[in-house]
């Protein structure tokens, strides 16, 4: 009986915790790239490229590291995740709608509950922009620069002003640029439904086990 209910557990263990992987260059706020912002006295879009590390299939949150501001008030921006084709943004993966940043300084902004699909290997970018808030913002802010990472590929930027589709049609002014901007992005690799069915099958097992036992 107690070998049962040790499978059992090991086996409901197994479920709750499948690979997790982090990715996070962040080393102390450090003032890098600027001004971000969405007025005509800032760039209209950050981002950093990163690739999918192999044994995930999930992005589950992802956030940016922000430094100091370059002129003081909010900053109105969006989230967004995308496919990167080598020169600018492909297929939107995630928009987080409208963020309204307060531009105090040495901050985090953390996108929860993402759960994105990825693929291992292929490249993406996570990327702040106000474009579709544009002249909304009072602020400006230097990003915080990160540290360098086998999976990040580079800062990249766009003067787009309020055009937002540009993103995903024209070649932005700056990609793949050193240094990194400082993130953290957090990755999960869910069963595949044949790992599950193994591992459902081993758990009823254990308690039929169990229950002859006490029968």
């Amino acid at each position: 009986m107690k070998k049962a209910l040790l499978l059992s557990a090991v086996l409901l263990l197994a479920v709750c915790s499948f690979a997790e992987t982090t990715i996070n260059n962040f080393t102390g706020y450090n003032d890098g790239w600027y001004p971000f912002g969405g007025d005509a006295r800032s760039t209209q879009t950050y981002g950093e490229i990163f690739t999918a590390p192999s044994g995930v299939n999930t992005l589950t949150s992802f956030s940016f590291y922000m430094g100091s501001p370059y002129y003081s008030g909010n900053i109105i921006s969006g989230a967004y995740l995308a496919t990167w084709t080598g020169t600018h943004a492909g297929v939107l993966l995630y928009d987080s709608g409208q963020l309204n940043y307060d531009n105090v300084g040495d901050e985090q902004i953390t996108i929860n509950n993402a759960n994105v699909s990825v693929n291992p290997g292929q490249q993406y970018v996570m990327f702040l922009s106000a474009s579709k808030f544009y002249l909304q913002s009072d602020g400006g802010a230097f990003i915080s620069d990160g540290a360098t990472n086998q999976y990040l590929n580079g800062f990249s930027y766009f003067n787009n002003g309020r055009a937002f589709d540009d993103l995903f049609s024209l070649p932005w002014d700056g990609y793949g640029l050193s240094p990194d901007w400082a993130v953290d992005l957090e990755f999960t690799a869910a069963p595949e439904p044949a790992s599950l069915m193994l591992l459902g099958t081993g758990i009823l097992g254990s308690v039929a086990a169990i229950r002859r036992k006490l029968l």
